[in-house]
């Protein structure tokens, strides 16, 4: 029995031993990490990867200046060993070209057969207020344009009463009406125009009008993209959901959670270049708990800080590190969060809202503006904060100092 033991052991030494010798050989580890995406597109989801998540409290709504929604977004580890968490953000918005100033065209609106970013946008009109009003009535085979019929597609609704006054005999012309051009079944392009009664009577259905001066409302060169990558990525993406080398939204296309995208420079008639970082500068990072910071494309894009997120009450700085809070690294772009995460644990909230102020404009008509929270996670360990098949965060304390602090600070609480 004894010896049955010591070969036992005899074996599981040797194999020891081998491993060691294998990984010496090669000279590189591949760390346990994962890592998480959602898209939060608000207008005027996520990829798991592994077993630490994203978390939120989400409540989608439309950008209208002077109101706010719940953004509450934390993270948890459903896993059994401890991790290192840090998260930072990816940005898209998608804005009219000519920032909302309407233009107009001789003819009504047709897509495009192979359509562009470039593309003229037809304004919209709410027809079907008209349409589906029993007060108004289809009366656009009784308006003519220089004694023509309306262009195809030409809609016009109307109603009319015309009254004699017993005692002047005068008579008086009550008239109300909209004209759009239907582009597409049950979709409305705004129209400019004047439209007079020409025979009026005692039956409004007996009423013929003129129509002159006809233009179609359109905001010209179609859409333009602004993009903000906070953080360049360390981590290998999974090239199975066709990501890029790195595990980033930008730069990719698909569908998560329900939110279809495509962030490929490409489609956004961008430069690839454009995908990189973009460093955050003072007011669009929290220095504070329960600040409220602003994002970048919009400032980038419109000159306008239209759109701001409230951060949650546990934020600290890189130079006044506390344990189990949120600290931003403005060297890297990331917010890490300053303690080994737990298994089933979940932070305390980064974000608590998003607020759109007061500043917002007609620059911001018809554009979706896209939040993509980017969390990157590695095994809980010491080696694995420097390691390059890691995070490689360097300790050089010239050049990065801010790193060198929290380094020092998570791997005070790691194993070795």
């Amino acid at each position: 029995m004894k010896s049955t033991k010591k070969n036992k052991k005899k074996k599981l030494a040797a194999a020891a031993a081998a491993l060691a010798i294998i990984a010496a050989v090669s000279g590189t580890f591949a760390w346990i990490s994962s890592q998480d995406q959602r898209i939060n597109r608000v207008k005027t989801a996520a990829i798991k990867d592994g077993s630490v998540t994203v978390s939120e409290i989400w409540r989608p709504t439309d950008i209208i200046p002077g109101t706010e929604t719940d953004k509450q977004v934390t993270v948890t580890n459903a896993g059994a060993t401890s991790v290192f968490v840090r998260v930072s953000y990816e940005e898209v918005l998608k804005h009219l070209a000519d920032k909302g100033v309407v233009s107009t065209s001789t003819t009504g609106w047709v897509a495009a057969a192979t359509p562009s970013i470039e593309d003229s946008i037809p304004v919209e009109f709410d027809g079907k207020k008209y349409v589906d009003n029993v007060d108004y009535a289809d009366i656009t085979s009784a308006v003519k344009v220089s004694g023509a019929v309306l262009p195809a597609n030409v809609k016009v609704y109307g109603k009319g009463a015309e009254t004699i006054n017993p005692l002047n005999g005068e008579k008086h012309i009550d008239f109300d009406y909209a004209m759009f051009f239907e582009y597409e079944t049950g979709k409305y392009q705004a129209m400019r125009h004047t439209v007079k009664p020409v025979n009026t009577g005692a039956n409004f259905s007996d009423w013929t009008f003129e129509a002159t001066d006809l233009e179609y409302e359109i905001y010209a060169n179609g859409y333009k993209y602004e993009v903000a990558n906070w953080a360049n990525s360390t981590l290998v993406g999974n090239t199975t959901e066709a990501m890029t080398a790195k595990a980033a939204l930008l730069g990719t296309a698909g569908t998560k959670y329900g939110v279809d995208y495509d962030y490929k420079a490409a489609s956004m008639n961008l430069g690839a270049e454009k995908l990189n970082r973009t460093l955050a500068v003072v007011g669009q990072y929290p220095t504070t708990s329960g600040a409220t910071s602003s994002v970048q494309t919009d400032k980038n894009a419109l000159n306008i800080s239209g759109i701001h997120i409230t951060y949650g009450t546990d934020i600290v700085t890189p130079t006044s590190l506390v344990n189990k809070k949120w600290a931003y690294n403005i060297e890297d772009g990331y917010f890490y969060y300053t303690s080994p995460l737990g298994a089933s644990e979940t932070t305390p909230n980064l974000l608590e809202k998003l607020v759109f102020d007061n500043k917002i404009d007609q620059q911001y008509t018809n554009a979706t503006y896209d939040l993509v929270v980017k969390l990157e996670a590695i095994q809980g360990n010491k080696a694995a904060l420097v390691d390059d098949s890691g995070w490689g965060l360097s300790d050089d304390e010239l050049s990065t100092p801010n790193t060198k602090k929290i380094l020092e600070h998570l791997s005070g609480q790691a194993p070795n």
